[in-house]
């Protein structure tokens, strides 16, 4: 089961009850950590459901959020690292995990890099899927090996593009490309300096060049998966639909009306 939750997002809306903790924040700030509140309650009421009928032992849940939080919001909830969602700085992409499954992991804490590219090779590793269950290319790998053993250094960098800036994380070094067209790099140790504050590219040019290398080698292989090369055909198919978004689709054109008055499409859609 996999389940995307609607809360904490936009419009923030939470109830006086769950604002109540936090009436000495602004108003964006209170509805946030509201919501996170209630969220908090609800996969309370799941794993609740889980220990209620006797499955809890022997199911693994892995609990982490998709991008780092939002500007605006004090106490803010990137931890002090720089940026946030929407950006590739470690406000923007680290964020905590938890991973639950009692009858297979003791109580720990890991600082062992994953990322949700992880979650499907892991799955798949554990039921032990034949190769022809992952499509190539797999940019995650398993971590099935961090539940029993105590590893630091994990031997897959975790790649990241969104828009036209990505990452190359590579355990204590990143690579932020804060221009993929420009080619536009910076280098951090991410041990030292966390918040991204110095570039230690000159410093360090063979490692530089290297993570950038890799990088740039990778982004080819996105491009080519998004331009349909991946397909055994090497290409999209004739007739497919245009990416759009769904307000442009003249079937959704009945009902727009209706939904500029619901808080959750309002913002977008006027």
């Amino acid at each position: 089961a996999v389940v995307w939750d609607g809360s904490p997002h936009a419009p923030f809306i939470a109830s006086a009850a769950d604002q109540e903790p936090f009436e000495d924040l602004d108003t964006p700030s209170r509805n946030h950590y509201g919501e996170l509140v209630a969220f908090d309650r609800a996969l309370g009421v799941f794993r609740k459901g889980l220990r209620d009928l006797g499955v809890a032992d022997n199911t693994l849940v892995w609990f982490c959020s998709d991008n780092g939080g939002l500007k605006n919001i004090a106490p803010d909830t990137v931890g002090g690292l720089r940026g946030n969602k929407g950006t590739v700085w470690e406000g923007g992409i680290r964020v905590p995990a938890i991973i639950e499954w009692p009858a297979a992991i003791m109580p720990r804490v890991t600082d062992y890099p994953a990322s949700t590219m992880d979650i499907f090779p892991t799955i798949a590793d554990l039921l032990d899927l034949p190769p022809s269950a992952l499509l190539n290319p797999v940019d995650g790998t398993s971590i099935a090996e961090v539940f029993k053993t105590p590893l630091t250094t994990r031997d897959a960098p975790i790649p990241f593009r969104f828009g036209n800036t990505g990452a190359w994380v590579d355990n204590a070094y990143k690579l932020v490309v804060t221009d993929i067209e420009d080619q536009t790099y910076q280098l951090f140790g991410l041990t030292s300096d966390p918040r991204e504050s110095k570039d230690i590219a000159a410093a360090n040019p063979e490692r530089f060049n290297s993570m950038k290398s890799a990088f740039q080698m990778w982004n080819e292989s996105v491009q080519a998966s998004v331009d349909g090369q991946d397909y055994p055909e090497g290409r999209l198919d004739d007739g497919e639909p245009i990416r759009r978004f769904w307000w442009d689709d003249e079937r959704y054109a009945p009902y727009l009306d209706a939904l500029k008055q619901r808080p959750e499409y309002a913002p977008r859609l006027n």
